[in-house]
């Protein structure tokens, strides 16, 4: 027991009401509580400065993620290696254990950022200035980066204080100078402390890289215009699986069998790798090996703790099925059964004597820390709470597709005015809407929208396109009624699909909808009051009512599955609704079609990584989800199809959907060198309530038609 480092988290002492300090938003923490921010900066550098052989440094902390592939803390290797020296990692991804996993590992990571903190504080000169730190200090927890939420006005998608690679502080000598950002990168020092801790790719770099160009440096300004292309889709996403899984297994981890039905393709496991990818582009967050290395891999995943707390609260009576153990660890043998009790190694529980298990650690006040979604002792009753989360998550991810569609035209900053351009880009944007509402939605499509206004797609919000092209391209005119009275099939067309296929459980759909990330009141005390969530607005604006009778509508889906370690690396499936530049995979990132992606997080047959090793030798099939809805009222805009129902989707599916495959260093694969490749269309009812909230059907319906005959598409017949 000596020897063992207990996982304590930050010590801390709830207060009577059950109240425990927040971890908050980076840009939260920032803009509204400087000391404690200052605090963190200080106290990373502090952390990655510390001597690489002491075992709470930074660089032993994120090795135990991958590379060096070393025991951590006494906790030995996987018996899979036992004949030979090799040590087979504590991989936990494509498993149950997968989110459960990660929240003993971010409490490890915080205990040490927050003993540095403190460290920090006693530093500054004696007086007002250090008591001012020392206070900041007492209620430091570590930062997330919310990516899923729209950016504060005026910002980008990446926060500046990721992104910048210098930074000013207030420095423990009282001075305020510009430092080396500790959050933008970490510094080996040296790369390899015992020689072999990285093979030969990850050896050449002196620091941790994204984007890294041909001299291996970063290029982190490619990361916002990327991030914000496929905002639309990840929020989709995340508001997805907040409020309408409700299964954990589904929920949380990305592997895929025969009996997963067409709502239960996504996940937050696979919602995580593509953060890995989007912000990796081939350095150290694209590879998990080496992906803890970067210090926005802390702020990442504990956004992912946070998406799972918000679930969890939501659902609290659903958690992990047991299932066999894939394979031995030093500590479970191959086939015993792996469950809540299962060991999380190598974290060994407060007593220095056992490992943590997921049972344990299922509630996040465990390690001493909430979120400002998850203040449980702030209502008087769990369905007080669980409506306040709910309106939250619309808020923040826009889970009602029609306000958030309306919200996007109102965020949308104007752009560089020309002569010719309206006085007001807001009022053009609106008129657009206006103008397309006017026509009933099961009317023949105008022929009145030129071509180059039909392939545009806007690269920050998918469905105001069609705005985007009023403002900056005024010539462009928008949807007219047409000549012809319609009168052949009125708005009020039933939108039930009357042979709906039940599908084996429910999984259902929301979609997208920007709001500022709410902000509690700033104070250096875990016992804030918050700010009240922004309220979800509903049902539908009217412009747009005619698209959901009776408050329903059909919401869509690209679901995608492949073999996980197939291609023997890294690779991403990418979905477009309309034409592309075939010939330049370098674009496809920021291409205005490009509506989302599945990123599969693969690894070479020679992975030190056991768990790696047996997925390979079995097979292993994960799965993610692209969802649509967004993309397509873009194109109802700009004319291209009708409405939202199968008759008009599917055909428009057919002739523009395309989906392509790359490799996380840009280049491509044909996509029919994918292992296990499955690419299929499905819908599903939902309906949003009069406050707003979507209500998901729990009925999906897969469209084998749309993906017929295409390489990797699905084809009537098949399974899912």
């Amino acid at each position: 027991m000596s020897g063992n480092i207990a996982i304590t988290g930050v010590p801390t002492t709830p207060a009577a009401d059950g109240a425990v300090p927040l971890r908050r938003e980076i840009r939260d923490l920032q803009r509204n509580y400087p000391d404690q921010f200052n605090l963190y900066v200080l106290g990373l550098r502090y952390l990655q400065n510390l001597d690489e052989a002491q075992l709470t440094s930074y660089y032993q902390v994120a090795g135990i993620h991958g590379l060096p592939f070393k025991p951590w803390n006494g906790v030995g290797s996987n018996s899979d290696w036992q004949s030979t020296s090799r040590f087979g990692g504590y991989c936990t991804h494509s498993s149950i254990l997968f989110v459960p996993w990660h929240r003993p590992y971010l409490a490890l990571y915080e205990q040490a950022l927050y003993n540095s903190v403190q460290a920090v504080a006693k530093l500054f000169p004696a007086g007002a200035l250090r008591d001012k730190y020392v206070a900041a200090a007492a209620t430091f927890r570590a930062p997330y980066f919310d990516w899923a939420s729209q950016p504060p006005a005026g910002s980008t998608a990446l926060p500046s204080a990721i992104g910048n690679p210098s930074i000013q502080v207030v420095d423990t000598d009282g001075a305020t100078k510009n430092i080396v950002n500790p959050i933008n990168k970490f510094t080996f020092h040296p790369v390899n402390p015992v020689k072999g801790d990285f093979n030969a790719r990850w050896s050449t770099f002196p620091t941790t890289v994204r984007y890294p160009n041909r001299q291996g440096q970063s290029q982190d300004s490619r990361i916002a215009p990327i991030l914000a292309n496929e905002l639309a889709s990840l929020r989709s996403n995340v508001s997805l699986l907040l409020l309408s899984y409700t299964n954990f297994d589904a929920f949380s981890f990305n592997r895929w069998n025969t009996s997963t039905t067409p709502g239960q393709f996504g996940s937050l496991e696979d919602v995580h790798n593509e953060i890995h990818d989007r912000v990796g582009g081939g350095g150290h967050m694209s590879a998990l090996e080496v992906s803890a290395f970067d210090p926005i891999f802390w702020l990442h995943h504990i956004n992912v703790d946070r998406l799972w707390a918000i679930w969890q609260d939501l659902n609290p009576n659903s958690f992990l099925t047991p299932k066999p153990a894939p394979y031995s660890t030093f500590s479970v043998k191959g086939g015993t059964p792996q469950n809540q009790d299962s060991p999380l190694q190598p974290f060994w529980d407060k007593s220095g004597t056992k490992f943590w298990t997921s049972a344990q650690v299922k509630d996040s006040k465990t390690f001493g820390y909430a979120y400002p979604e998850t203040q449980k002792w702030r209502y008087q009753s769990t369905a007080a709470y669980q409506t306040a989360i709910k309106q939250a998550v619309v808020g923040l991810y826009g889970s009602n597709v029609f306000t958030n569609f309306m919200s996007n035209v109102a965020a949308r900053a104007a752009p560089t005015a020309s002569a010719a351009a309206p006085a007001t880009p807001l009022a053009a944007a609106l008129a657009a809407v206006q103008s397309f509402a006017a026509i009933p939605i099961r009317n023949a499509v105008p022929a009145v929208v030129s071509a180059q206004a039909a392939k545009v797609k806007d690269g920050v919000q998918k469905p105001i396109a069609f705005a985007k092209t009023l403002i900056e391209k005024p010539n462009i005119k928008p949807v007219e009624k047409p000549a012809e009275k319609p009168a052949e099939k009125p708005a009020e067309k039933p939108a039930e699909k009357p042979a709906e296929k039940p599908a084996e459980k429910p999984a259902e759909k929301p979609v997208v909808k920007p709001a500022a990330k709410p902000v509690e009141k700033p104070a250096e005390t875990p016992a804030e009051k918050p700010v009240e969530k922004p309220t979800p607005e509903g049902p539908i604006p009217a412009p747009l009512q005619h698209l959901a009778p009776d408050n329903k509508y059909t919401e869509w889906v690209v679901n995608i599955r492949a073999e996980k370690h197939g291609l023997g690396e890294s690779f991403r499936v990418q979905v477009f609704l309309g034409d592309i530049d075939d010939a330049d995979p370098s674009s496809w990132d920021t291409e205005w079609n490009c509506v989302g992606r599945v990123s599969i997080l693969g690894r070479s047959p020679e992975t030190q990584c056991a768990k790696c090793q047996v997925d390979n030798a079995e097979g292993l099939i994960v799965s993610g989800t692209v969802p649509l809805t967004s993309a397509l009222l873009q194109d109802i805009v700009a004319g291209q199809v009708a409405s939202l129902e199968p008759d008009d989707v599917v055909p428009h599916l057919k002739d523009n959907l395309k989906w392509k495959v790359t490799l996380f260093t840009g280049e491509e694969r044909p996509v029919e060198e994918v292992p296990e490749l499955k690419v299929s269309v499905a819908s599903t009812r939902v309906t949003i309530g009069p406050d707003g909230l979507p209500q998901y059907s729990g009925q999906y319906v897969v469209y084998p038609e749309v993906t017929e005959g295409k390489a990797g598409g699905l084809n009537p017949g098949e399974h899912i």
